[in-house]
């Protein structure tokens, strides 16, 4: 009998020291994962203050006139205290075409887009429907109804500017266009249309198709004329398209209706790593005066694995 009782006590001895250990491993994972937690908040935070650190070093050159050094952010990023990893850029908003201001202006607008639709390969199909999705009415540009025609595809035009010009992706026949030119690899839309700024094209910043989309009167020579009187810096007023680079009239008229050569909108992307911590910043900055103002920003934060 005592040897039974002796049996059954070191069962129960072995099954609290079982118990004990598994308590005692569950809070040392629970310390561990409590200590990574914190980790990983603090270092969230410093991974987001040195990304609106950059940032504000960014709206301080935007206001100095320097936005366009290619090595902007890294010269930035290279203030900071060891352990930050930072790369990014700033690039003019004002150098691409403002589609929501072109579809508004009727004809002649839609004059611009359409010819850079042509540059860009995208079909007339497309562009009808951008231009569905921003004006006021509800008729397509073919004819019925956009409710019957787009609803159909998923989609009902806002009929309104849009808001960002990521919208892009939801407007049915453009969609087909963004994923062709995705899988050529070719350069999104998105890098030469805007919904922010003035309203207006800078002629000092903007891309060779930009500039053709501008005038029908505009050939390819007078373009890379352009770039390179701009490059050499004799381009310091709207009259200088005509007395240093000679454009003829029909093309003078054109910049004069839709160019500038001062921006105002700024779109900024800057990755900053801390630890094991990547975060991502994109915003868009608006130049009023001496004063900066923030109209669009968004955050990604990605976590150790």
């Amino acid at each position: 009998m005592r040897q039974d009782n002796r049996g059954f006590f070191l069962i129960i001895v072995a099954a609290v020291i079982a118990a004990l250990a598994a308590i005692l491993v569950q809070f040392g994972v629970e310390a561990q994962l409590s200590a990574l937690t914190a980790g990983n908040t603090r270092d969230e935070a410093m991974a987001r203050e040195g990304a609106l650190s950059v940032l504000a070093g960014v709206k301080i050159a935007i206001l100095r006139g320097q936005w366009h050094h290619p090595d902007l952010i890294a010269f930035i990023a290279g203030k900071m205290p060891k352990g930050y990893h930072c790369t990014g850029w700033v690039r003019d908003e004002e150098s691409k075409l403002p589609v929501n201001r072109l579809v508004q202006a009727g004809p002649e607008g839609e004059a611009v887009l359409r010819r850079y639709w042509e540059l860009r390969g995208c079909t007339l199909q497309s562009l009808n429907a951008l231009i569905d999705w921003i004006d006021p009415d509800d008729r397509t540009i073919q004819g019925g109804s956009e409710v019957a025609l787009y609803g159909g595809l998923g989609g009902i035009p806002a009929n309104r500017p849009l808001q960002s010009i990521f919208e892009l992706s939801v407007i049915p026949f453009v969609k087909r266009d963004l994923e062709r030119l995705r899988a050529m690899k070719e350069p999104p839309l998105s890098r030469d249309l805007t919904v922010w700024g003035s309203g207006k094209v800078n002629l000092l910043t903007a891309d060779r198709e930009v500039l053709m989309a501008l005038s029908e009167a505009l050939t390819p020579e007078e373009v890379e004329r352009i770039m390179a009187e701009r490059l050499l810096g004799r381009i310091a007023t709207l009259e200088d398209f005509k007395t240093v680079v000679h454009l003829p009239p029909p093309v003078l008229s054109a910049f004069w209706q839709w160019g500038t050569l001062d921006s105002t909108a700024f779109r900024v992307h800057i990755e900053m790593t801390y630890r094991h911590i990547h975060l991502v910043l994109r915003a868009v900055l608006w130049r009023q005066g001496n004063q900066i103002k923030t109209i669009y920003f968004r955050e990604g934060l990605w976590l150790p694995a």
